[in-house]
Order: C-alpha cells, then structure tokens, then sequence
C-alpha cells in the first residue's frame, strides 16, 4: 500500500463546536494504520468515514473526479479544513490519483462533453478562417485531443447509463500506480457493475500496486479478498472481518428470511 497511517494532530480549542470538530469520531481519533492495499471504510451514516475519507483527499491533493477543483467544491470546506490537522505517513509517494464521490460524475461527464465541444468549436473556427497552407497540419494537434477524449471516455457520457458511464470512468482513468479515494460507489453501480468494479480493482492492484480506499455501504463491495475494513460506530473505529459488519449481518438476514425481518420492523 501506498499510505501506511493516519493520525490528527490537536486542533484548536476554538474550533470544538464546529463541524466536523463536534463528530465523536474526530474527538476520540486514533490512528489508522494501513496493511493492505485495498482498505474500506464502513458505518452509518453520520459515523464519520466520508468526512475522514474527503480530509484525506484534500491533505494529498489527489484530484476531485467532478468539475470543480477539490478545494474549490463548497461541499468540501469542512474537510478541506480538517486536512489541515491530519498527518499521513506514506510509504511511497505518487501523484497519481483521484478522489470521486457517486455525484462527482454526473459533473465530470458534463466536464468532458464540453471540454469536446469545444474543441469542435475551435476546428470549426480554425477552418472557416483558413488562408491556406496546410489545414490538416493547423488542426491535427486539435483533433488528436478531441479524438483522444472520445477514445478515453467516449463521446458521450452522459448518454451512456450511469452504472456504464461510471464504470468508464474508472477504467479510463485508474491508469497506473496511485491513491484512489472512493466514496460510496454502489450508489451508481448494480451488483452485476459492482462486481466488475471489484474485478477491475483487483486486477490494478496486482499490476500497479495501486492503494484504493474505499468507503461503502455494499457487502458485495467490501467482500474483496485480501483487503481490510475500518468499522466506524459509536465514534471510534476497528478493524474487523467484513462478516461482522452490521451492513453484511443484516443483508444476509434479509435473504435468509425476509418475513421474519420484515416482521420485527
């Protein structure tokens, strides 16, 4: 793995009654320390993991998957604010890299298609005001862009489904040895895209070497072999084997008896 532990250093005593200073978890933190190259962070909602996982995207300014710069997106102003008290030990350095939540895609998908567009419109303009000479040679570095972008993530993304879409994303863009920060990706997957997430996950980690840190609500996601998860509940946070998830304990009761679940409710 990439990242070998997370610890947070005191903050301010100012900062106590703000967010995400008030989380249970931030007052009680310890370190974590990573052993395997796949990691997931698991726990309720409001249990801290995203808010850890979105610090630790901002402390190595890995790139934000969506339209907007990490430290630009409101939404991350409170990790962007706790980075500043992390300390991460690595045991090797990279850049390469991302950070992306469920709903950064739609934005990168629009990122994408504009970004092709316009340099349509610019071949175009090039074209209408062309003297002479070679047009080919003014306008191929152009389209090898554009036509890059399409080979990489096709014309369209948007037009794609949002499980073919995301999965399309990961394949173009997790290209060699680097931090990958995943926040709840099953929300745009199926179980059927959730195991190709798993099969591509695998297969970079065995050629790259790549560190993913993934947090999740999925049992189908967090059953991949050789990887580790962080339980977080009740502000602190555990290793444990993902069949004592609470995540896993209730969706295999579920499927064992539904009526009998479905009757205790």
């Amino acid at each position: 793995m990439i990242i070998s532990t997370v610890r947070l250093r005191n903050f301010p005593e100012e900062e106590k009654d703000k967010f995400p200073w008030t989380l249970p978890l931030i007052q009680n933190f310890e370190e974590l320390v990573f052993e395997k190259n796949i990691s997931f962070f698991v726990g309720e909602n409001g249990s801290g993991k995203s808010t850890i996982l979105e610090a630790m995207a901002a402390y190595t300014e890995v790139p934000l998957a969506g339209s907007l710069r990490l430290e630009d997106d409101e939404s991350l102003a409170a990790a962007n604010s706790l980075a500043n008290y992390l300390s991460i030990r690595f045991k090797e350095k990279t850049s390469r890299g991302f950070f992306v939540r469920a709903e950064d895609f739609i934005g990168f998908a629009r990122h994408i298609k504009k970004e092709i567009k316009d340099l349509s419109d610019e071949i175009e303009e090039v074209k209408a005001g062309w003297k002479g000479g070679d047009l080919k040679l003014a306008i191929g570095a152009i389209e090898g862009e554009k036509n890059s972008l399409i080979q990489r993530y096709t014309a369209d993304l948007e037009a794609m489904s949002h499980g073919e879409g995301f999965l399309k994303f990961f394949t173009s863009r997790i290209t060699g040895k680097g931090i990958y920060l995943i926040d709840e990706p099953e929300a745009a997957l199926s179980p059927t895209r959730q195991l190709s997430l798993l099969s591509l996950i695998i297969e970079k980690v065995k050629s790259t070497g790549s560190h993913f840190i993934i947090a999740t609500h999925s049992p189908i996601i967090m059953s991949i072999p050789d990887s580790e998860v962080f339980y977080f509940s009740e502000g602190k946070v555990e290793k444990v084997d993902y069949r004592e998830t609470e995540h896993y304990l209730l969706t295999k009761s579920i499927l064992e008896d539904p009526e009998g679940v479905m009757r205790e409710l």
